[in-house]
């Protein structure tokens, strides 16, 4: 009990501020740090696509902090209109839109969940076509992918609680909030609370520990990384083969190899709406009403 209820005092401030830094200061140090979000999304059997996107929007343009591009790549979103009219509303100077002309994993997977592996095709494509964006920029840019599923929400101060750490930790390259979903029965996940005051401050696996929607990372570090599909995986593999369960290890693994720094924050900035096709009930939505 005094775990959560430490977690949910946390969710008040951000980092930069609990560090004792006003919002002025991260203001003028925050002008070339620029956030790429990558949203995938399809037509939905239910047909609630439309409901769940307008929320993800929503809670995007809600940002305290507005530096930021979206890129949606549709997995053959089957109404191109309907598609199209859900993102109207963001500034077209912001929003990179593409819908692939077939489906990537849907009607291709046999014995295998679509929330395990779906979408794989979409998001690579949008962190593709992000980094091709990009690539001009070199070294000298501050830009940070992050991802926001199309039946996920963020609080008004994600994308500020991880430029925070960015700044705060300028070497870290890799870095995740809490958040709540399905199966956390109205608590922020992960439970664990680790210290604020240094980097890698997570012992554990990172797979099964970052809900999707949670994390960014720097760019030009981790260019070229994709998440892998059920048929990217060698036959004689052991692992789970759930894809971001997989990206989330594979990062892992480089980031102890080559020495480098993450960060997770203990503040929840993340919610589910849906978990592996059931509604979250029991999380109600904090951020995004009906």
């Amino acid at each position: 009990m005094i775990a959560i209820l430490i977690v949910h005092q946390l969710n008040y401030s951000s980092l930069w501020t609990r560090l004792g830094f006003s919002d002025a200061a991260i203001s003028k140090t925050s002008n070339d740090h620029l956030f790429i979000i990558i949203m995938s999304s399809y037509t939905r059997a239910n047909g609630r696509s439309p409901y769940y996107i307008k929320k993800a929007v929503k809670s995007i343009l809600s940002q305290s902090y507005s530096n930021w591009e979206l890129f949606v790549t549709g997995d053959k979103y089957e109404n191109e209109s309907e598609f199209r009219s859900l993102f109207t509303i963001i500034p077209s100077s912001k929003l990179y839109l593409y819908n692939l002309p077939k489906p990537g994993e849907r009607g291709n997977l046999t014995g295998i969940q679509l929330w395990q592996s779906g979408g794989v095709s979409a998001m690579n494509n949008a962190i593709e076509r992000a980094e091709r964006h990009h690539n001009p920029c070199g070294t000298a840019c501050n830009i940070y992918v992050t991802n926001l599923d199309d039946d996920d929400i963020w609080s008004p101060e994600h994308l500020s609680e991880l430029l925070s750490i960015f700044i705060h930790f300028p070497s870290v390259v890799f870095a995740w909030t809490k958040g709540y979903f399905c199966h956390s029965g109205g608590n922020p996940y992960p439970s664990i609370i680790v210290p604020q005051d240094k980097v890698n401050n997570w012992l554990k696996s990172f797979g099964g520990n970052i809900l999707h929607s949670s994390w960014a990372w720097n760019m030009k570090v981790f260019r070229g990384f994709r998440y892998r599909g059920q048929w990217d995986f060698p036959p004689n593999f052991k692992g789970p083969k759930t894809a971001d369960y997989d990206l989330f290890e594979v990062i892992r693994a480089y980031v102890l190899a080559k020495n480098l720094h993450y960060y997770h924050s203990n503040r929840a900035t993340i919610e589910h709406l849906v978990e592996m096709g059931n509604s979250c009930i029991k999380n109600g939505t904090l951020w995004q009403p009906d």
